[in-house]
């Protein structure tokens, strides 16, 4: 998810506190739910939702995360042991457990590709699910064609959404940089400016705001890469503001725990938290998943696992990537024969994941047989109302531009009928 801040007056000031919001929360924002969800809704159960504890043999599963400092992505994979563990105690995979196993990783790609010959070759997990890196998909996509893993992941570097063994949750930092300039577009502005991480591929996550820029003959005033942890946010705000100019708008595509050093350690407050009511609608938010105090059923259990099985993750996109991914390798394997619980059998049937119905998403979520993998195309704009967030732009399509391959993608969403691309916007 990016945050965009677009036409205003004291531009500085608003850069400024763009920053502290984003350190909060940014690509995985946080927010407090506002009043929960509604009485009239069911929650849904885990799994088979027997409340019993699942005791047959483990289905061993994997995941590969960044975690060091300035970047800290477990929230995700956190969020997935949740839903396993909810689905242990309510009778498994038709009775047997899921075992998830996540390796930690510091942006070392020798440490990164030893990792996935750890998990395949000698935890032999049956499928990899959940895994969110600076590194796993670049590094890591042709051993898992070889092998015959098609992972899920909440993606990050470009190589999640552009290799045939990979699909995310999520549309990522390029897709959703592009969607947060296209509501920039919208807005009137007379130029822009993206900002992102100095981490592999960042240069690239950003590229998609001065393409959208120029397609709409706006000027491109600069494209700045920043190392984390940030620790002078004051010269970097001025540098942006600089950059952009009266009537200018800022792409800012960073990623939490530590976007700022005197952001709040843990990533537990909100950027509506931070934002008072004279940021009423001033600042746009693209969010590639739903509010996270909407709700829908598969919301409401997202906040439910929350409070019972993880309530040191906070409520934001990080963890509703987790819980989607989670659900979707639950809801499949439940479908599957016993004797086809195996590695074969089970990547065998995500490839066929086509029309996956949650209401975090804008559409269906699909797996299929394609080259690249961008299922999340669509995306939503949310803006700060008195110290919550309500969605100022319903679901809208991200542009396919000359190098994103999103022509091609929805080609074959039409003709697999992998999505019910025909409608079914939520």
């Amino acid at each position: 998810m990016t945050l965009v801040n677009a036409r205003r007056p004291g531009l500085g000031v608003a850069i400024l506190l763009c920053w502290f919001a984003l350190a909060v929360t940014a690509c995985g924002w946080t927010m407090d739910a506002a009043g929960g969800g509604s009485a009239a809704t069911k929650v849904p159960g885990c799994g088979l939702g027997t409340g019993r504890k699942a005791t047959g043999p483990p289905l061993t599963l994997g995941a590969i995360v960044t975690k060091q400092p300035g970047v800290d992505w477990t929230g995700i994979t956190g969020m997935a042991e949740a839903y396993f563990s909810c689905v242990n105690d309510n009778g498994g995979i038709n009775g047997r457990p899921i075992k998830y196993i996540v390796e930690t990783e510091q942006t070392d790609p020798q440490q990164v590709a030893a990792l996935a010959t750890k998990l395949i070759d000698d935890d032999r997990v049956l499928a990899l699910v959940g895994s969110t890196s600076a590194l796993d998909c670049p590094i890591n996509h042709t051993l898992y064609e070889q092998r015959g893993y098609n992972v899920i992941v909440a993606g990050v570097p470009f190589a999640c959404f552009s290799t045939p063994n990979i699909a995310a949750v999520n549309m990522g930092p390029y897709y959703s940089s592009e969607g947060a300039a296209q509501y920039l577009v919208r807005q009137g502005v007379k130029t822009m400016v993206a900002d992102g991480l100095a981490i592999p591929g960042g240069d690239h996550d950003i590229s998609s705001v001065a393409a959208i820029a120029r397609a709409n003959n706006i000027p491109v005033k600069g494209s700045f890469l920043e190392g984390a942890p940030i620790t002078d946010a004051a010269s970097i705000a001025i540098k942006l503001t600089q950059a952009a100019g009266p009537g200018g708008g800022v792409v800012l595509n960073l990623t939490p725990p530590e976007g700022l050093a005197w952001s709040t350690p843990g990533n537990d407050a909100s950027v509506v938290q931070a934002l008072g009511p004279a940021w009423n609608g001033k600042l746009g938010v693209n969010a590639e998943l739903n509010l996270v105090d909407s709700t829908g059923p598969d919301n409401l259990l997202y906040q439910k696992l929350t409070k019972l099985y993880a309530p040191t993750i906070p409520l934001g996109s990080f963890g509703q990537m987790g819980f989607v991914a989670a659900e979707i390798i639950t809801r499949t394997m439940l479908k599957l024969p016993s004797d086809q619980l195996t590695m074969k059998g089970i990547n065998a049937a995500i490839r066929q994941i086509k029309d996956f119905k949650t209401d975090i998403l804008c559409k269906p979520w699909y797996f299929g047989d394609l080259q690249q993998h961008v299922p999340n195309n669509y995306d939503r704009t949310v803006v700060p109302e008195n110290h919550v967030f309500v969605q100022k732009e319903g679901c809208f399509e991200i542009a396919a531009l000359a190098g994103n391959n999103l022509d091609a993608m929805r080609f074959a969403e039409k003709a697999q009928g992998l999505n019910g691309s025909a409608g079914g916007l939520r």
